[in-house]
């Protein structure tokens, strides 16, 4: 017999998973910036990138963890949500951009915040 989870422990979970927004998609704040040694003139587009990630994917869904992104996700799952998105070209660059830099800093990153 199968044994069933109740509906209020998983509702929440799925509404708003294990993970904060900020350990999701880190901010684009002064220790995003030391972490990924970017000039301060880069921070504006990766804001902007961060920005379109989170309301675009959040119009569906709670954007995932940008360090949980696979390369097949690349290949085949982020085409498909830019296209689903309707993002224009310029906003797939600074979406692409943003989680490229912010995947491999953002386990360091939660690790710091307080």
């Amino acid at each position: 017999m199968r044994r069933l989870i109740p509906a209020v422990v998983v509702i929440p979970l799925m509404l708003f998973g294990c993970a904060t927004l900020d350990e999701r998609a880190p901010p684009v704040d002064d220790l995003f910036l030391s972490e990924a040694k970017v000039s301060a003139s880069e921070a504006a587009r990766l804001r902007e990138g961060r920005t379109i990630y989170v309301n675009f994917c959040g119009d569906c869904h709670s954007p995932r963890k940008v360090d949980n992104i696979s390369k097949g996700d690349w290949k085949e799952h982020l085409p498909k949500m830019f296209k689903k998105a309707e993002l224009y070209p310029e906003e797939i660059e600074l979406v692409t951009n943003y989680i490229k830099t912010a995947a491999p800093i953002n386990r360091t990153l939660i690790q710091k915040r307080p």
